[in-house]
C-alpha cells in the first residue's frame, strides 16, 4: 500500500525521488536520518514526524504547521536553541516503539504549507543548515533503498485518527485480539460498527437470520433497496460492508448451538447480542472454560402512557468476576420473555447505546479506558437518565 501511496501522490513521490528516506506509521509520515546539532555542538540524526492528512489514498493540503521530532532539541552552531522551531516537549510512543520527544511549530511565510513536500523541506532546511555549518557533508538525502512503507495490515487504508489523538500506543494494545459477535440484530450490528474501527486482528460474526427491510432501520449506515432485495443473510450483508474498511471480518452464517459452540473458545472476547435463550448458559460456560471475556447486552423496554421506558443492560463475565451472573440472575438464560424488546420493538438509538456501553466496557477491561469500580453489571435507566452500577470488584476490594 505504501509504495502505491507514494507513487500516486506527487508531493511524496518528489520527496522520495529527492533522496529522502520515508516511512509511514500509525498515520504519520516519518522522514528519517535528518542531521541536527545537539546542545553539545555535535551533529546527530533523528526523525521528523508529520501527521498525514489523506482523502482515501490521496494526500491533501496539510491542515496545520506542526511537526514532531524523535531526537534532542536542535541547536544552532553557536550553542543557542533553534527558536524558529518553537519548543514544546512531547511524549508519544508509536506502535514500533518510536518515541516522539518534541513538537515543533514553524509557520511558513504564506501561513499554510502547500503540500507535504513543502512542509518536509521547510523543516529540514531549518534544522539541517545548522548541521552543515558543523559538518558540510551532513544531509538527510541518503538515497537509501526503499523500505516498505505500510499502514497496519488490518486496515485497507491508513488509520490516521489515533495519531491525531496521541493514542496510538493505547489503541494498539488490542492488535492481537480476536472478537466474536453472537447476534447481528440492532445491537450486534452496532457492536460490529464500533469494533471494526479498532485495531483488533479478527472479528467473527454469528447469525443465521436474513437482513430484511425492518433491519435496515435499526442498523448503522444506510442500506439501499438493492441491498435488501432478495433477503441477504445478515452475516453476508454486514461482513461485505466492513470489508471495505478492514481485513479480518469473518462471517459464519449460523446460529450458535451445541454443534459449533466450541468455536467460541478461540476468541478473546465474545459480545453476546441475542435475546434470552438457553444457549446463553452454554456460551457463558464455554467462555469460562477458555478464560475469555463475555459481554452480554440486553434491554427491557416497556410501554406506559403511550411512551417507552425501560433499562439498557450490560453484564460482563471475565476470569476474576463470574459468580455474580448466576448468583444474582443478571442474564436471562431461559428466554420466553414478553417485554417490548422481546416483541422486537427496537429503536436504533437504544441499540447503538447498548452497543456503545458494551464496547466501552470491553475497552476498560483491555486497559484502554480507566475503570475505577469494575462493575460486573450496569443498567441505563431511560426515563431517569441514570446509570446504575452493580457487582463492583473495586468496591469489594475496599471492604
Amino acid at each position: 500500500m505504501s509504495h502505491e501511496l507514494i507513487a500516486r501522490n506527487k508531493d511524496l513521490k518528489r520527496l522520495k525521488e529527492s533522496g529522502y528516506t520515508l516511512r509511514l506509521l500509525d498515520g504519520f509520515l516519518l522522514v528519517e536520518d535528518i542531521p541536527y546539532v545537539n546542545c553539545e555542538g555535535r551533529v546527530m540524526e533523528a526523525m521528523l514526524a508529520l501527521q498525514l492528512d489523506l482523502s482515501g489514498n490521496d494526500t491533501v493540503q496539510p491542515s496545520d504547521h506542526v511537526a514532531y521530532w524523535t531526537g534532542d532539541f536542535p541547536y544552532k552552531r553557536g550553542g543557542q536553541k533553534l527558536q524558529a522551531l518553537g519548543e514544546g516537549e512531547h511524549s508519544q510512543k508509536l506502535s514500533d516503539g518510536t518515541t516522539l520527544t518534541y513538537m515543533f511549530s514553524a509557520r511558513p511565510t504564506d501561513g499554510k504549507y502547500r503540500d507535504y513536500e513543502h512542509k518536509v523541506t521547510t523543516y529540514i532546511e531549518i534544522i539541517e543548515r545548522e548541521a552543515r555549518q558543523v559538518s558540510p557533508e551532513a544531509t538527510a538525502q541518503k538515497w537509501k533503498v526503499d523500505k516498505e512503507i505500510r499502514s497496519d495490515d488490518v486496515f485497507e487504508y491508513m488509520e490516521t485518527a489515533s495519531a491525531r489523538q496521541n493514542t496510538v500506543d493505547i489503541a494498539t494494545r488490542i492488535k492481537e485480539e480476536r472478537i466474536g459477535i453472537v447476534g447481528l440484530g440492532g445491537t450486534g450490528s452496532y457492536v460490529l460498527d464500533f469494533v471494526a474501527k479498532t485495531w483488533v486482528r479478527e472479528i467473527h460474526l454469528y447469525d443465521d437470520d436474513k437482513f430484511l427491510q425492518h433491519n435496515a432501520f435499526r442498523a448503522p449506515g444506510a442500506a439501499g433497496i438493492e441491498d435488501i432485495e432478495g433477503g441477504p443473510s445478515k452475516v453476508e450483508f454486514h461482513a461485505g460492508r466492513y470489508k471495505k474498511l478492514r481485513k479480518g471480518v469473518i462471517g459464519h452464517t449460523a446460529r450458535i448451538d451445541e454443534t459449533n459452540i466450541g468455536e467460541l473458545k478461540g476468541y478473546d472476547t465474545i459480545f453476546l447480542c441475542i435475546d434470552g435463550d438457553v444457549i446463553k448458559k452454554r456460551i457463558l460456560e464455554t467462555c469460562e472454560e477458555a478464560g475469555s471475556v463475555c459481554i452480554d447486552t440486553g434491554m427491557g423496554i416497556y410501554r406506559e402512557d403511550d411512551k417507552l421506558g425501560g433499562i439498557i443492560r450490560t453484564t460482563t463475565s471475565e476470569p476474576d468476576q463470574r459468580n455474580h451472573i448466576r448468583a444474582k440472575n443478571r442474564i436471562d438464560m431461559a428466554g420466553g420473555g414478553v417485554g417490548e424488546y422481546e416483541r422486537n420493538i427496537q429503536m436504533a438509538e437504544l441499540n447503538a447505546l447498548n452497543a456503545a456501553l458494551a464496547v466501552i466496557k470491553w475497552k476498560k477491561i483491555r486497559g484502554i479506558y480507566q475503570d475505577l469500580v469494575r462493575e460486573g453489571d450496569s443498567g441505563y435507566i431511560l426515563d431517569g437518565n441514570k446509570i446504575i452500577n452493580r457487582d463492583l470488584v473495586a468496591e469489594k476490594s475496599q471492604n
